[in-house]
């Protein structure tokens, strides 16, 4: 039985999530809903949302081409485009047209300078885990920020005029757990009972045996999406393109592996839902392998002074101890072969999943795992599981396989052979940081590696690792490494500047605590030179 007290916690929490859920998806009147772009130096990309639904929405490009919209929702208010074979380093004015009609006042967006062009300087906005609902809160704990703390970290970013943007993994928060309950309470009945009465209220419940794109499935994603994407972005992005790539979260699933359940190799429902979801509400990556607008892996290249690998570490991972992989094994040829040939100035390899950095969580490359003193053989991290201990490597993470890191491996032994700037920034991981990577496992790098950790947009009390695993991230053991900038739990996100002189400026927007009274804004701004 449940006392008072606790169902009173429990009912309040409900309650808190319900109205900020409510609020949120009621209180956006636009037309536009949101647009989000990207670009390459021969490509733009749009995603676009419609508070109303139209049968045929144009883009028009110096008022003269016009470029069709591809439906991408049974209703007609979710479009995207993609035009091809346009001029490098142009700034073009969109006119959005519907029945012929402008339905948005005009903007601008530049195209990216000719590979093979002399670029003065670059910079770059990055970040992670900006998604989740608001309102969330139970018994007092806040899991994400509010949009207006989010929109400011973004707003703050912006006003430093970034060439791009890149959102590194988990744009929204909707893990399943193989069902249709959510993480939290999953081995509480009556917190699930709430939670999964709550969701199929006002959101839906997903139906696992049909396609993500059939009526009941879409309308499910575009509560979710319309409230933790279009909502948060607004039109703020319109003129800044910005990279999404994927990690754990975009498939519906934290990266759990317990007895009871094993949340990866993403299951096809997952792998659907995921596409579905990005389809509707973000743009792809254009400079592709083999040139074709993809989800997972791509880079960007900015003239001679920039080139980013972004690879996602969740979508294609796999089992099978020294055989298993993060990064699919042909994805992992291209980033080598990258690596290898790219003459550019500065090279950055952009993994979904942290490099040199662990949080004790099961699918790292990494075998450090959260466990109490004394403790032996074999131990699961569970999230949210109150595990009382520190990092370690004396006892075995329950199904971490070998094969992880000795991909990580042949990664960072590629990339310290490197000359010139190279270095490697991820999210995933709440926190922000920095260090250089100097030794891993039994390689003593040639040139040592710099690796971020470019901070997170969203998290607050419940969401750090120190709340939800016990520990705070740190390097894993099988690493040499010097610390450049101590871990912090706090929102922000690092800004990359290229030209004269390189250097990444760590921007600390606070909200550790939900009461902290933050509301976004910069209070440190730290300069690495690199």
């Amino acid at each position: 039985m449940y006392s008072r007290r606790t169902f009173l916690k429990i009912t309040a929490g409900i309650i808190g999530l319900f109205s900020g859920g409510f609020i949120l998806r009621n209180s956006n009147n636009q037309k536009v809903n949101h647009i989000l772009a990207s670009a390459s130096h021969e490509k733009l990309a749009l995603c676009v949302s419609l508070s109303e639904q139209t049968p045929r929405l144009e883009l028009m490009l110096d008022d003269k081409t016009v470029i069709k919209g591809i439906q991408t929702d049974r209703k007609g208010t979710n479009w995207q485009f993609i035009s091809n074979k346009l001029v490098s380093n142009h700034s073009y004015k969109l006119q959005l047209i519907s029945n012929g009609e402008p339905i948005y006042k005009s903007w601008s967006l530049k195209t990216f300078p000719d590979p093979d062009s002399e670029v003065e300087s670059v910079s770059i906005m990055s970040f992670t885990c900006a998604g989740g609902p608001e309102g969330f809160k139970i018994s007092g704990k806040e899991f994400f920020k509010p949009l207006k703390f989010r929109q400011k970290v973004f707003d703050e970013g912006l006003s430093m005029n970034p060439d791009f943007a890149i959102s590194i993994g988990d744009h929204i928060y909707w893990d399943l757990r193989g069902e249709n309950a959510p993480q939290i309470g999953r081995k509480n009945k009556l917190i699930k009972f709430f939670l999964g009465g709550y969701i199929g209220l006002v959101y839906g419940s997903f139906n696992r045996s049909q396609k993500a794109n059939s009526q009941k499935n879409e309308k499910v994603l575009k509560n979710i999406g319309n409230e933790q994407i279009a909502s948060l972005y607004g039109t703020r992005f319109k003129s800044t393109p910005i990279f999404f790539i994927p990690d754990d979260h975009d498939y519906f699933e934290n990266d759990d592996a317990e007895k009871e359940l094993v949340t990866f190799p993403a299951d096809s429902f997952s792998k659907d839902v995921f596409k579905k979801m990005a389809d509707l509400f973000y743009p792809p990556l254009l400079d592709t392998p083999d040139g074709k607008p993809k989800r997972k892996i791509g880079r960007i290249r900015y003239g001679k002074v920039f080139e980013g690998l972004l690879a996602d570490c969740a979508g294609d991972m796999t089992l099978g101890n020294k055989n298993a992989v993060l990064i699919s094994k042909q994805n992992e040829e291209w980033i080598s072969s990258r690596i290898k040939n790219s003459q550019v100035k500065n090279l950055a390899f952009i993994p979904s999943h942290p490099f040199g950095y662990t949080a004790g969580k099961w699918r790292e490359w990494y075998p450090d795992v959260v466990a109490e003193e004394g403790a032996t053989g074999t131990v699961s991290n569970e999230l949210l599981s109150a595990t009382k201990g520190s990092l370690t490597t004396d006892v075995r993470k329950y199904l971490w396989q070998e094969g992880w890191f000795l991909q990580h491996q042949r990664l960072i032994k590629s990339i310290a052979k490197r000359k010139g700037s190279r270095f490697i920034f991820s999210g995933d991981i709440h926190a922000i940081s920095a260090s250089s990577i100097m030794k891993s496992g039994d390689i003593k790098l040639k040139n040592e590696v710099k690796t971020f950790l470019v901070g997170s947009v969203g998290s607050s009390s419940a969401g750090w690792p120190s709340f939800a695993r016990g520990i705070t991230a740190d390097n894993p053991k099988s690493l040499v490494c010097n610390s450049i900038y101590k871990t912090r739990e706090e929102n922000g996100f690092t800004f990359f500047k290229f030209g004269k002189e390189s250097l990444a400026e760590i921007i600390s927007c606070g909200g550790h605590d939900s009461e902290s009274g933050d509301n976004g804004e910069i209070i440190s701004n730290d300069k690495i030179y690199l």
